[in-house]
């Protein structure tokens, strides 16, 4: 496999089979970034995928022209489409995606033409074996019916339908005026007399009603020449077109059958999916219809092994060719019900438009900014300098205690606490953006970061499963240990090499596998340095904020080793970066990012520095600083380079700045 990721496009979007598409491509374990093309911004699929991009009407003229456009602009490396017409256009058209170097995963047009047509399909394979529907068109079915050929009951079908659409049952004459020049006529295929659904199926077709049972569903997987990777049956209810029910089904009668049409199939061009239906009746099987392209249960046979799309781009793009042979798990079945998602107005501007006319106006409330662990240090100063700033969030703060809270946090802030979360007071539907902060210090218990651990997971499962669009979530540069050789990069191996850290790298796990269920919550997680400086929240047990206070004693600094690496973020500058990541459209984040100052200093170089800046603000004597040389190796150093060309934005306090902070800090609070 190259060392790259592939641009996979999904066209049609909005249908059924492009939603089962990105199903199954997310189930995959290749390096997939998925593309949603089509009309509609309200489609349902878009927000499955990575990235999105409008194309026109598949009918209009030139939509092949724009639709390969697209794809280049994109680096498209494989196109699959999400429905029969407009594969069967870009069949006809497929020379111009070759020409311009843009794979796709279609059958050849001599396919199309037939299947498309029923009634041809029909009269058609029959020749070959005869197990499909006797097809008529509306007057050669009446004739059919004179001459005792053709029997009541009868289905009617648009000639180039699907998902049972515009379908009728024809149960007696007066019916017949139901059936248009567009329809053609089908004998039914009756499920055979043994079939648990046989009675059933009878007393709907008595109220005109077309019963969706006892429905094989044949797929066959072929690579580009045809040959077959896998194939899989399934025995299927159906509601208005939509597989609901799906219990895997084997029939050695069934697949004889299926091996008699397949060469004819295959020499006329099958390439990827061929989606097979029909029923057991009295007579045999009876096919009634044949779809050269994936389906609306796709992503259901990923789930029981069968991924039929993993294994054609595979296929297509030659990763592994020739070994892609695909297996079912027979002790899965498979039940389908609708499925909900809700999304911000921010991701799409097309609906926004839409909601300002549908209102007339702006109905937008503040978007809602819940922080955890706002009680503490980087917290409460986040939090004054978002109402300092009139920055337009509404906050609320889920904390433990909400009587310290309120003595803590200014007012305005609304406060939640556990319970609330629990039982629904703190309603997640009504949170925009989540900043999680709260999580034990390093220098908490072992059962303590255990606890945040608990709570970061129980958080990040509520959060995502109410679908809040944006995730922020505070971690540590403890994450990459001392074994890596600095200045540390967001693609450095991890190496934690403390409880604290090891808490902080699974979080990030969590929530970046949780997130990857809904393609429309972006996430990000910040590791972020040690941070310094003299505000509210501070507890002074770091070692900068100990050589500040020795030094204004005028206290002896004893210092061992003295070429460790320190390097501290500003408060003032972790709350800047954080609102201004904040401020950016998250679909801009990366899925972590490190915030520090990439200044690292020796200890020895601080524990000078501190005497000197203390010394001089506080018109003192000098501490004497004594060194006991031990070659002690703590390299130590953020590369943060990518937050700050992603915010257009870099630390404005230095180190001196932060000392002074902390002199002042000192001196007020003493």
């Amino acid at each position: 496999m190259r060392n790259k990721t592939y641009n996979i496009a999904i066209s049609c979007i909005g249908s059924g089979v492009g939603q089962s598409v990105i199903t199954s491509c997310k189930l995959s374990g290749l390096p997939l970034r998925t593309f949603g093309l089509g009309t509609n911004p309200l489609a349902f699929g878009l927000y499955e995928c990575d990235e999105y991009a409008y194309t026109s009407n598949i009918y209009q003229e030139g939509y092949v022209e724009e639709l390969i456009s697209v794809c280049q602009r994109h680096s498209i490396d494989l196109l699959i489409p999400g429905r029969d017409d407009e594969a069967h256009i870009i069949s006809r058209e497929i020379s111009k995606f070759d020409s311009a170097g843009i794979k796709v995963i279609v059958a050849s047009e001599p396919v199309f033409n037939i299947i498309r047509d029923k009634e041809k399909m029909s009269n058609e394979f029959n020749k070959i074996t005869n197990i499909f529907v006797k097809s008529y068109s509306k007057a050669r079915f009446i004739d059919a019916l004179k001459n005792g050929e053709a029997h009541y009951p009868a289905i009617a079908k648009p000639r180039n339908g699907f998902a049972s659409r515009d379908i009728e049952i024809i149960n007696a004459e007066e019916d017949i005026i139901r059936i248009t020049d567009s329809h053609i006529v089908q004998e039914l295929a009756t499920p055979h007399k043994n079939d648990p659904a046989r009675d059933f199926y009878e007393a709907q077709l008595q109220k005109n009603i077309n019963p969706q049972v006892a429905e094989l569903s044949i797929q066959i997987i072929a690579d580009q020449r045809g040959e077959i990777m896998g194939r899989m049956m399934s025995y299927n209810k159906l509601n208005n077109g939509i597989p609901i029910e799906i219990i895997p089904y084997e029939n050695e009668y069934v697949w004889k059958e299926i091996d008699v049409l397949y060469p004819t199939l295959k020499k006329l061009g099958t390439r990827g999916p061929l989606n097979i239906q029909g029923r057991l009746t009295d007579k045999g099987l009876k096919l009634f219809e044949i779809n050269a392209r994936f389906t609306g249960i796709t992503g259901l046979r990923a789930l029981m092994g069968f991924n039929e799309v993993e294994a054609c781009i595979k296929e297509w793009l030659e990763i592994k060719s020739g070994s892609n042979n695909l297996q079912v798990n027979r002790r899965r079945f498979g039940i389908r019900q609708t499925t909900d998602k809700s999304i911000t107005l921010d991701r799409n501007k097309r609906v926004q438009n839409s909601y300002q006319l549908i209102n007339g106006k702006s109905l937008y409330d503040k978007p809602r900014l819940l922080i955890t662990g706002a009680t503490g240090y980087l917290g409460r100063n986040l939090i004054d300098d978002l109402q300092l700033k009139n920055e337009s969030f509404e906050i609320w703060a889920l904390i433990r205690d909400k009587k310290n809270a309120e003595k803590l946090l200014p007012a305005g802030v609304k406060l939640f606490d556990k319970e609330d979360l629990l039982n629904g007071t703190l309603s997640m539907g009504n949170v925009d953006t989540i900043l999680h902060g709260g999580f034990a210090r390093p220098y908490h218990s072992e059962k303590d970061i255990a606890d945040s651990s608990a709570f970061s997971a129980e958080l990040f499962r509520i959060a995502v499963f109410n679908q809040v669009p944006n995730i922020v979530n505070i971690s540590s540069q403890s994450v990459y240990g001392a074994t890596s050789i600095p200045p540390w990069t967001e693609g450095t191996a991890i190496a934690p090499d403390t409880v604290y850290g090891g808490a902080k790298y699974a979080a990030e796990l969590l929530l970046g596998n949780l997130a990857r269920f809904h393609n429309h919550i972006h996430y990000t997680s910040l590791r972020l340095g040690t941070l310094a400086g003299g505000t509210k929240g501070l507890v002074d047990i770091d070692v900068l904020s100990k050589l500040v206070k020795k030094a204004m004693k005028t206290d002896t600094i004893r210092i061992t080793g003295g070429m460790q690496m320190i390097e501290r973020l500003d408060i003032r500058d972790a709350v800047n970066g954080i609102i201004e990541l904040m401020k950016t459209p998250s679909s801009n984040w990366q899925p972590v990012y490190n915030l520090g100052t990439t200044r690292p200093i020796h200890l020895i170089d601080l524990a000078k520095l501190v005497v000197e800046v203390v010394s001089k603000e506080m018109n003192i004597d000098r501490s004497l600083i004594e060194i006991d040389y031990q070659e002690i190796n703590q390299p130590f150093g953020l590369d943060s380079r990518s937050f700050y060309e992603d915010f257009n934005w870099k630390p404005q306090y230095s180190i001196t700045d932060s000392i002074i902070s902390l002199l002042n800090y000192f001196k007020a609070t003493n």
